[in-house]
C-alpha cells in the first residue's frame, strides 16, 4: 500500500467515528431549499433517471431524497455492485420493489431489469473538500463507473450528498479519483462546475 493510499485509509476510520458524531446532533437530513438549488444548474426537464443510494449506518439519510426524486416523477435507480465486478449497475426501484442484502450488506434492488444510465447521480461521502473530491469507502466503485460512463462519452452530473459537517480542508486524491461536480447537504449546494 502506498503512502498515499495509507493515508486515505486512516482518514476513513476517523471520520467514519466523526460521521456518528455528526448524525447524532443534526436537526435536520434534508433540506428541500437546498436540493431546489440543483434547478440553478441541472435542467430536471432533461433528466429522466436519477440515481441515489440506501443510506446505512451513520450516513446523511436518503429517505427524503429518494421520496423527492420520485415526487419529481423521475426514475429512480440504485446501484446494485454485481458478484465479480468493480463497476456499479443502476437498477431502477418503486414503492413494490424487493430488495436483499448485497456486497457489503447494502440493501439492493432484487430485480433483474436492464441497466439504467442515470443522468444525474447522488453519491455517498465520508468526507468531502472545497475542490469537488470526496473520501469515499476504499473500494472505488463510483470512481471506476464513473471513469466508464465518461469513455462510453455519457453525459451525467455527480452529486456528493453529505453532512456540512464532513467538509475537509482537502481530501488526498489519487489520478483515478473523480471529481464532483457538486455536493448537496442539509445546509447548502456547493458548486464545482
Amino acid at each position: 500500500m502506498n503512502e498515499l493510499a495509507s493515508q486515505k485509509k486512516k482518514l476513513r476510520k476517523i471520520l467514519t467515528l466523526e460521521r456518528k458524531k455528526i448524525k447524532k446532533h443534526a436537526n435536520t437530513q434534508f433540506n428541500i431549499d437546498v436540493f431546489d438549488q440543483l434547478k440553478k444548474y441541472i435542467d430536471f426537464e432533461k433528466v429522466k433517471d436519477v440515481a441515489s443510494f440506501v443510506s446505512i449506518n451513520s450516513e446523511i439519510s436518503t429517505d427524503q431524497l429518494n421520496k423527492k426524486i420520485i415526487d419529481l416523477g423521475k426514475k429512480l435507480s440504485l446501484p446494485v455492485i454485481n458478484k465479480n465486478s468493480e463497476i456499479l449497475t443502476f437498477r431502477e426501484v418503486n414503492v413494490n420493489t424487493r430488495f436483499k442484502l448485497g456486497k457489503f450488506d447494502i440493501p439492493e434492488p432484487e430485480n433483474e431489469n436492464g441497466e439504467v444510465l442515470p443522468q444525474l447521480i447522488f453519491v455517498p461521502c465520508l468526507g468531502f473538500d472545497l475542490k469537488g473530491f470526496r473520501l469515499g469507502y476504499g473500494g472505488g466503485f463510483y470512481d471506476k463507473t464513473f471513469a466508464r460512463f465518461k469513455k462510453k462519452n455519457f453525459k451525467f452530473y455527480s452529486v456528493g450528498f453529505a453532512f456540512d459537517e464532513q467538509q475537509l480542508i482537502k481530501v488526498p486524491i489519487e489520478s483515478f479519483d473523480y471529481k464532483l461536480d457538486f455536493v448537496l447537504t442539509e445546509k447548502q449546494l456547493y458548486k464545482f462546475i
